[in-house]
């Protein structure tokens, strides 16, 4: 996976909120995830971009897909619909921002969504 990082890429969104990871954080997230969970992906699907003349301009890579995860433990899963968008520069991915369906997360880990009251 770092093979196809630039060295000075920035990551965000994984581990909910607004955090950022560098190239090193983000691979200790996977090291770290991989270690307990199973990914399994599929239904995913991969369009390349190239925007002009706008605020976003460059070569992007888009990606969706379900991401099966398995604990190795308990052999829970959670199934995580996600979307990535990564910018390119120069044959390496310079910035990811992850996005994934938490609710999935959530609820699979016993959180309810409760509706306010009318």
């Amino acid at each position: 996976m770092n093979a196809q990082l630039h060295e000075k890429a920035m990551i965000y969104g994984l581990g909910g909120g607004l955090d950022s990871l560098n190239v090193a954080q983000h691979k200790d997230y996977f090291t770290q995830s991989t270690n307990q969970f199973k990914h399994s992906i599929t239904r995913d699907i991969y369009l390349p971009v190239k925007v002009e003349n706008n605020w976003n301009e460059g070569e992007w890579i888009l990606s969706w897909g379900t991401n099966t995860i398995t604990n190795k433990q308990t052999k829970n899963q959670i199934v995580v619909p996600f979307h990535t968008a990564s910018l390119v520069e120069d044959g390496k991915i310079v910035f990811i921002r992850y996005y994934y369906d938490i609710l999935n997360v959530a609820t699979s880990q016993g959180y309810t969504l409760t509706p306010p009251k009318k």
